[in-house]
C-alpha cells in the first residue's frame, strides 16, 4: 500500500511521529517560558578544543554527585565527548551573550580570542564564568534529536560573586 506524501508543513521526528511547523513553533515558545541558565560545554579531542552552547543543563543527583546536559545529535562536541569520555560545563556570567552566540554557531573558530585553561581531566575551562565543572561521562542516552549526557563532576571552580547569564523567551537577560 502506497502512503500519501507528507505535507511540507509537517516534520517527522526521530521516533516516527509527525509534528506540524505550528506545533513545533508552539512547543519552542512554551519551553521559552522557562528561564534557563546558559552554559558552554567543552571538551578536547586530539589537542583541539571543542564547545557548544547549552541551556539544557541540570543537577541530577547529590549522592553520587551527577549532572546532566543535552546536546544535539549533530554536534561535533557531542561526538568528541563520546570518544574522550570527558567534558566541562562552563556556567556563563551575565554579560557573556557574545560568547554564548559564538559557541552556539554551527561554524567558525569558536576558541579564537577566547581565554581558557586546561582542567585536570584535559577539558577547556573558560575564564570569567560563574563556575566550571569538569566531568567524566558516565552514561549517554539518545532521545529525540538530542543526547542526554550524565556526568560525574571532578574539578569544580567557582566564582560566587558573579551573576549568571539567563535565557528567557528567546533573549538573554541578566
Amino acid at each position: 500500500m502506497k502512503h500519501p506524501p507528507i505535507p511540507s508543513d509537517v516534520l517527522a521526528t526521530p521516533q516516527g511521529t509527525f509534528d506540524s511547523k505550528e506545533q513545533i513553533a508552539q512547543w519552542r515558545e512554551t519551553m521559552g517560558e522557562f528561564p534557563s541558565g546558559v552554559t558552554i560545554v567543552t571538551t578536547m579531542e586530539n589537542g583541539r578544543p571543542l564547545g557548544s552552547t547549552v541551556s539544557a543543563f541540570s543537577s541530577l543527583s547529590l549522592r553520587p554527585r551527577l549532572l546532566l546536559v543535552c546536546l544535539d545529535l549533530r554536534s561535533n562536541t557531542l561526538a568528541a565527548i563520546n570518544k574522550t569520555g570527558t567534558f566541562a560545563v562552563n556556567i556563563l556570567s551575565d554579560g557573556a551573550q557574545a560568547l554564548a552566540l559564538k559557541f552556539g554557531a554551527k561554524e567558525g573558530e569558536k576558541f579564537s580570542d577566547v581565554d581558557y585553561e586546561i582542567g585536570d581531566l584535559g577539558c577547556p575551562l573558560l575564564t570569567d564564568c560563574c563556575a566550571n565543572i569538569e566531568c567524566r561521562l558516565t552514561t549517554s542516552y539518545m532521545e529525540g534529536d538530542h543526547a542526554i549526557l550524565i556526568g560525574q563532576p571532578g574539578t569544580i571552580v567557582r566564582e560566587p560573586m558573579r551573576s549568571p547569564l539567563i535565557y528567557h523567551r528567546g533573549a538573554f537577560n541578566a
